[in-house]
Formats: structure tokens, sequence, C-alpha cells
């Protein structure tokens, strides 16, 4: 008895699957199209009737990656939570999600492709992490700046700085995964706090 036929919604989430594979074992520069649709057990003719080129496949696995990352934020704790409990929180969830996720962790922090689709959705994805750290600022009552900014626009700052460094150490635990993901989260929370804690009123 022959299997199943896949609907066309079903093959394409196959060829993500496989697509994600091949992309975390070679980067993008080394995957061939010809090898993920062995891998998704396709014809290559088949694979271009769903993705007319390989930047159209990447680009598509690369945003739902960043679905992924962020979607797991809706439910971490966002009320009478304290400043650095909120943005531990929001550093263990993203490295929990980073060592889960290899394909992920490779697309969105340790390469940036040169391609213009594949560029501009990645653009899009670390706006979308910014805002979403803008969040985190919004939740606490008062900063105590010195420089002349809306509290708006200083949120967005700080947010965009927090996302850097956080891109920085994943990219550097790729490379050196002997680190335990405890210790990377402590490392970054480190770094993080002690640079905002002196800007945070909690009791004001």
């Amino acid at each position: 008895m022959s299997g199943k036929r896949l609907t066309r919604a079903e093959r394409r989430a196959r060829i993500l699957t496989a697509a994600a594979g091949v992309f975390a074992s070679t980067g993008y520069a080394a995957a061939g199209m010809r090898e993920v649709a062995a891998a998704a057990g396709i014809s290559t003719p088949v694979l271009y009737d769903h993705f007319p080129a390989k930047a159209d496949l990447y680009a598509s696995l690369l945003e739902s990656e960043v679905d992924s990352l962020l979607a797991g934020w809706a439910e971490l704790p966002h009320g009478d939570t304290g400043a650095e409990e909120l943005l531990h929180s929001r550093v263990a969830a993203i490295f929990a999600w980073i060592e889960a996720h290899e394909p992920g962790w490779r697309m969105i922090f340790a390469e940036t492709p040169a391609d213009p689709a594949v560029a501009q959705v990645h653009r899009l994805g670390q706006q979308r992490a910014t805002e979403q750290l803008t969040t985190v600022f919004r939740l606490v009552p008062r900063l105590d700046l010195t420089a002349r900014l809306s509290r708006e626009r200083a949120d967005a700052v700080l947010a965009e700085a927090c996302k850097s460094a956080l891109n920085a150490i994943a990219r550097w635990w790729w490379s050196n995964r002997d680190v335990p993901r405890e210790d990377v989260v402590a490392l970054t929370v480190d770094l993080l706090w002690r640079g905002l804690r002196d800007l945070i009123r909690e009791d004001a």
C-alpha cells in the first residue's frame, strides 16, 4: 500500500525541516538545493516549485526561526516582577531556545548571508527582537537618566544595546560549546544588569 500523499502545506513543512538540518550543518553558502531536496525525500524540481531560489528557502526558514524564538516571550512574567528578574527571565529564555534550536542559532546569530533577500529578513528579525526587548524597559516605572531623551527613545536605545550584547555572546557561544548554558546566562545577566541597575529606580 502506498503512503498517504502529502498536501502542499505538509510537503512545504517537510522541506523546511530538512533545510534546517542542511543549513545548520553546512551554512548558507555551502548548502545546495539538491542536498536539501535529497534530505526532504523529494526531487529538485519539486523543491524549486515551492522555493524558486535558495535565498527564498533560507529567508522563509529564517522568518520561521525568528517567530519561534520570539513566541516564547508571551509566557514570561510581565507584571509585579522586579527589573532584574524580568531581565533574567528573558535572557534565560533566549539561551534555552538557542540551545534547543541549533539551526535557528546559526541562522539568527552565527551568520548573516549577504544575499539582499535574506539580509532583509534578518534585519526585520533583529528589529522585532529590539521591539520585544523594548517592552521589558517599558515595564520599569522609572529610569534615572542624565541624557535628555524621551523615555520612549531611551527604552529603544537601551533595548538595542542589550540586543547587541546578546547577539555577540550568542555568536561567541557558537564556537565555545563547552561552556554550560547556565554560565552563559549568568555572564550575560551580570554584564547587562550591572550596567542597568543604577539607571533603574524600582522604589520610585
